[in-house]
């Protein structure tokens, strides 16, 4: 075989691959698209069977970790979302929305102290990250008041 036709089908070979991983990006991103409008519609189902097919083409996206933590999060399995989310931080570039969505995941669990750890984790990676501060205000916020409610409670036992 000549040089030249060897040069040919390997440039061939590089377009095919090429074009491989595009059309696997395109699929990725429709799976995950789909899977966002259907957690919008509350079909959670649906949404997570969307995700992890979009898992089994590229294992260490963090949106789909994120997806996944949120349907836990709705579901009320708290812990399951905090370990999706941990997994999505280990391939985020934009961090401070993982610390923010375990921050709320606390706060939703009324473990505050830990809700403000979190958001302050995600002010430390981006402090122009607005939900995170709202997050930590109000955390904090409501650790006022339980303070104040407990100072009260306890005024009455006297």
């Amino acid at each position: 075989m000549s040089d030249n036709i060897k040069e040919e089908l390997e440039k061939l070979e590089e377009l095919k691959n090429y074009f491989q991983r595009l059309n696997s990006k395109i699929l990725l991103l429709r799976l995950i698209k789909q899977a966002k409008s259907e957690y919008d519609k509350y079909n959670y189902n649906s949404g997570r069977r969307s995700l992890i097919q979009a898992y089994l083409i590229d294992k260490k996206n963090p949106v789909i970790f994120r997806g996944l933590g949120c349907i836990k999060h709705f579901e009320s399995k708290f812990n399951s979302a905090i370990r999706y989310f941990n997994m999505a931080l280990k391939y985020s570039e934009k961090q401070e929305v993982e610390y923010t969505l375990i921050g709320m995941t606390y706060y939703v669990q009324d473990r505050l102290d830990d809700a403000v750890k979190y958001f302050n984790l995600a002010i430390e990676k981006n402090d122009n990250y607005d939900k995170a501060y709202e997050g930590r205000n109000q955390s904090i916020l409501e650790s006022h008041i339980k303070i104040i409610d407990l100072r009260e409670a306890l005024k009455k036992q006297f």
